[in-house]
């Protein structure tokens, strides 16, 4: 089954991404970050096709559901902002390894001397690797109410417990703000799936693309 955790905040990013560097981090937490033919840093011509489940046929399943080496799990859930100036949570579910992606997106794409600076491949001649990343997100497990909070500092990640998880909490409904989260999920994924989208002028208050 697994649990949900709700993120809120975002992590400055200095100086903001070039246009090669928010493609490619946009890429890489939409794809699938499986054992790929082509390394952990390979991402797919269309990383969107994979987001809803498609691997294509030549890739076995053995691979597919293998994360790829030094790769926390299969999904990526922090990107870029547009502008290239901060990390956040992506908003879709169960996002299990949070602060291992985060230490993961700094030290290989990010930060002064980041290892992908010295990989060789051609996606990223065109990454600056010259980034300081500060900020902080608070996350709160729905299964135990656990209340924890993600901080970065001059690129260095660190965790602190705000309040304990408690398993009795299991046994409780919904919160309102939790059964609102979902409702707006449900809302967004049914517009996906009718080939609809999400648009500023949908006629939804308050929904953006």
């Amino acid at each position: 089954m697994g649990y949900t955790t709700d993120f809120l905040g975002h992590i400055d990013i200095n100086p903001t991404l070039n246009e090669a560097e928010i493609a490619y981090l946009q890429a890489f937490g939409h794809s699938h970050r499986f054992d790929r033919p082509g390394g952990p840093y390979e991402v797919p011509a269309n990383p969107y096709a994979e987001a809803q489940g498609d691997r294509g046929p030549s890739v076995p399943a053995e691979a597919y559901n293998r994360p790829a080496p030094g790769q926390p799990q299969l999904w990526c859930q922090w990107t870029p902002c547009w502008d290239g100036c901060c990390l956040a949570f992506d908003g879709t579910e169960k996002f299990y390894q949070p602060v291992r992606w985060l230490e993961y997106l700094i030290g290989h794409f990010l930060e002064p001397g980041a290892a992908a600076s010295g990989s060789g491949v051609a996606v990223f001649d065109e990454f600056s690797f010259d980034h300081v990343l500060q900020g902080i997100v608070v996350g709160c497990r729905r299964d135990n109410k656990e209340l924890f909070a993600i901080r970065v500092h001059n690129n260095v990640v660190t965790t602190e417990i705000l309040r304990t998880a408690d398993p009795t909490y299991a046994d409780y409904p919904p919160l309102a703000y939790e059964l609102a989260i979902d409702a707006d999920r449900d809302w967004s994924s049914q517009r996906k799936q009718s080939g609809r989208g999400t648009t500023a002028d949908s006629g939804e208050p308050g929904r953006y693309p």
